[in-house]
């Protein structure tokens, strides 16, 4: 029954194991482990195909619902989210985080720039950072749209958590390279809580509408965004070619 479905499947799986070959920049079959940037073919490319086409349309499926179900009208977090008045300007407190937030992601730019990593702005913590300064920034605090982002953003700490906990350092060369990658996670996760206690932001109560929108958001953003990224760019965007070395494996799966 099985090697029947297999070989039905053949062609397709084929045709996306193309697909994948024709997109991604040439890697090497072997993975080097003394560095961390390029990519390779730890994984089949018909492997890199099969989770595309499966996880990208779970993920995309799945995000629309959660965030259908999240602004039903006439529940609580809907309420919330559009009846809710910023009590107060932002503080000198807050302005001086959103100061740092910038300079620590423009500094990362920099180091990018140099090292002919720009692509590398789009690993998951960079993005998060994004993500929180645009909650910061944006001019009007009555729409629900910082709000919506700022609790996504709640449900994700835990990546930088991770990146502290477990840091890839391996290419770190450059002048406050390794400071700033510290720094800027440290960051990630104290900006937040000032937010939550300065009450200028929307934090929702525990519910499985704001939980699954936050996972599969992201999930869709790793897969397919990131993923196909990282395919044409032959970069190791966020591990999506190869895990790092064995003593760090444990951080991988905590991360993806």
């Amino acid at each position: 029954m099985l090697q029947d479905i297999l070989q039905v499947a053949e062609p397709i799986l084929a045709k996306v194991e193309n697909f994948v070959r024709d997109i991604a920049a040439d890697v090497p079959t072997e993975t080097n482990w003394e560095q961390s940037s390029f990519g390779s073919w730890y994984n089949h490319p018909r492997q890199h195909g099969m989770e595309l086409v499966c996880l990208a349309t779970i993920y995309g499926i799945a995000t629309f619902i959660s965030f259908r179900r999240l602004l039903r009208p006439g529940s609580k977090n809907y309420k919330l989210l559009t009846e809710f008045q910023p009590p107060h300007k932002a503080s000198l407190t807050e302005r001086s985080m959103t100061l740092a937030l910038i300079c620590s992601l423009l500094l990362t730019l920099t180091h990018k720039i140099i090292r002919h990593r720009v692509w590398f702005m789009m690993q998951p913590c960079h993005m998060s950072g994004l993500l929180l300064l645009f909650t910061l920034v944006y001019p009007n605090k009555k729409s629900p749209v910082p709000h919506i982002f700022f609790n996504v953003y709640l449900h994700l700490q835990w990546g930088a958590l991770a990146a502290l906990a477990f840091p890839d350092l391996r290419e770190h060369t450059l002048i406050g390279e390794t400071f700033n990658f510290f720094a800027e996670h440290i960051l990630l996760l104290v900006v937040p809580i000032y937010m939550i206690y300065c009450r200028r932001y929307v934090v929702l109560p525990k519910s499985k509408e704001i939980l699954f929108l936050s996972f599969f958001s992201y999930s869709f953003f790793h897969t397919p965004i990131l993923h196909i990224s990282s395919l044409v760019s032959g970069f190791n965007l966020n591990y999506m070619f190869a895990p790092p070395p064995s003593k760090s494996t444990i951080y991988i799966y905590i991360y993806i």
